[in-house]
């Protein structure tokens, strides 16, 4: 597992935490925070904004590598991100990628190491982020396996509303000495 940063600029949407997703459901556990049901109020000050649920049909598959979900205008909170691709192993040292972008933010990279050379196999990664939006927001998961086919029905991608926990921002750094 490998977790890469970019930098971009952009005010649709800021990644607050990237999660890598890990094979072992144990470290994804740990890793992943558990949706809160039903999230925890908005605060004031996104008066006329909601958390909508967004549902599988605000999806669509646009290719073996790619797929949209839409978050509606005029939604604001935190939100789950969870990008799961699957492909078979064409050759020896088939390996996977996803990445998932949130508007025109990339949340991050997600990148699989451990290489098989036979069957199928699926990597999930995961991205936490916060928006508020006037406009419809788009959230793309980007699936690229080397040697290895991807499955034709595309990348899974799930969004999941998290109640609000009061942080606007929170930004990782290497201090320089």
């Amino acid at each position: 597992m490998s977790l890469t940063f970019h930098k971009t600029a952009g005010r649709a949407a800021l990644c607050l935490l990237v999660l890598a997703g890990a094979p072992a459901e144990a470290q994804r556990s740990a890793q992943t925070p558990t949706p809160a049901a039903p999230p925890a109020p908005l605060p004031r000050a996104f008066a006329g904004y909601t958390q909508p649920t967004i549902p599988q049909s605000a999806c669509r598959v646009v290719s073996a590598a790619e797929t949209r979900c839409e978050i509606p205008a005029m939604s604001a909170g935190r939100y789950l991100i969870e990008a799961t691709g699957t492909a078979t192993a064409q050759a020896a040292g088939a390996r996977q990628q996803l990445e998932i972008v949130v508007g025109d933010q990339l949340c991050g990279v997600g990148r699989d190491l451990a290489a098989w050379s036979s069957g199928s196999r699926s990597f999930t990664f995961d991205c936490l982020t916060s928006v508020l939006t006037d406009r419809p927001l788009e959230v793309r998961a980007l699936y690229e396996p080397v040697n290895a086919a991807k499955d034709p029905k595309g990348p899974q991608l799930v969004v999941r509303p998290l109640g609000w926990n009061g942080v606007l921002s929170t930004l990782p750094f290497a201090p320089s000495h």
